[in-house]
């Protein structure tokens, strides 16, 4: 799985270090000073990540805080049609703003392209422990090797009441353009015309056998009169950063993929994202993790909502992951890979149990 996934890559460190000072800098009104740039090796798919301290005087002491930035990425085959920067900002924003929703600190957006060539935000570093999924986490990692299965089990379900609280927020009140419902279109008729998009552009100009198939079946069969909320869109432990305690979610992270929609489908993506990584792949999950039914209850009763149309959402998760995937393994020349990867013969499981 590790060459799945194509790292946007930054050259010029030193001048990206010097630039982002001056910014700083100009931003504050006093000399600020960056040591280094350091690139993880988690980077993800579709953004360039840095970490970085700043420093500054203050009072005669020497003051420093440790940072974050993304970066828009500029490659040849992206993974996403178009990735823009602003909305994860806003949403977190809002978030930070109006709800006690853990997002990490704001510390500047910058859309104008004349600094670095591409947008990019700053936040402040958190400290906590993020589940990895390079390689997946019940196969290598932290949460593996170096828990009980009792804190698995914590930290499950302090983050299925991270993802319930989130859910309980009235989207309105976050004033998000660009989460406005579409005109003549329900929230999921919006979905559904992008990932057919999505599917006519990542596999450039083919037919993806699975997918469309799953997405015949989607648009076939699309629930009627939903309740409609801000769906974070990529739901999932990987996606949060816990305490050491692990009962505590200390930052949600990656909102490229926030829109409106029913909130269940966030939940199925949640469980989903984790059957990948065992089911998908042929192997157990990670002892102590709750099972996907308790995972529904306990989010049912945190939220006082049924989890309507569960089972349409679980085959628009693996819809969604299995074309994603595809899109990758063409970005990255595994052609043999494109229509039949593990996530693709997942949801032609399900599928095929549905006819």
């Amino acid at each position: 799985m590790e060459e799945a996934r194509p790292t946007p890559l930054l050259e010029d460190i030193d001048g990206t270090r010097d630039k982002l000072a001056g910014w700083f800098s100009e931003r504050r009104g006093y000399p600020v000073t960056i040591d280094e740039l350091r690139i993880p090796e988690t980077n993800g798919m579709s953004n360039v990540t840095l970490m970085f301290d700043i420093q500054w005087e203050e009072g005669g002491q020497t003051q420093r805080q440790s940072c974050v930035g993304r970066l828009q990425p500029e490659i040849e085959r992206p993974v996403f049609p178009s990735y823009a920067l602003e909305p994860q900002y806003r949403v977190m924003e809002a978030l930070a703003r109006h709800t006690d929703i853990p997002v990490p600190e704001l510390l500047g957006l910058e859309t104008d392209t004349g600094l670095l060539g591409v947008e990019f935000y700053i936040m402040g570093r958190i400290e906590g422990r993020v589940p990895g999924d390079m390689p997946p986490y019940n196969m290598d990692g932290w949460l593996l090797n170096d828990t009980s299965e009792a804190q698995r089990a914590t930290l499950w379900r302090a983050a299925v009441d991270t993802l319930a609280r989130f859910h309980g927020i009235d989207h309105r009140a976050l004033d998000l353009p660009h989460t406005a419902l579409p005109a003549g279109k329900t929230a999921l008729q919006a979905q559904l015309d992008y990932w057919q998009h999505y599917h006519d552009w990542g596999l450039e100009g083919r037919t993806h056998r699975i997918g469309q198939r799953a997405l015949d079946w989607l648009r076939a069969n699309q629930p009627a009169d939903e309740p409609v909320g801000l769906c974070w869109g990529d739901s999932r432990i990987g996606n949060m950063m816990f305490a050491d305690s692990l009962d505590r979610v200390e930052a949600v992270l990656d909102w490229e993929m926030a829109v409106p929609g029913n909130p269940v489908q966030d939940l199925a993506w949640f469980n989903y994202l984790d059957a990948t990584f065992a089911e998908g792949l042929g192997m157990p999950r990670l002892p102590g993790l709750p099972s996907y039914e308790d995972t529904i209850a306990q989010w049912e009763a945190a939220t006082g909502r049924e989890a309507g149309h569960y089972d349409y959402y679980w085959i628009f998760a693996g819809t969604r992951y299995a074309l994603i995937m595809s899109r990758i393994m063409l970005a990255t020349g595994q052609e043999g890979e494109v229509q039949e990867n593990f996530v693709c013969k997942m949801l032609e499981r399900y599928l095929d149990k549905l006819t």
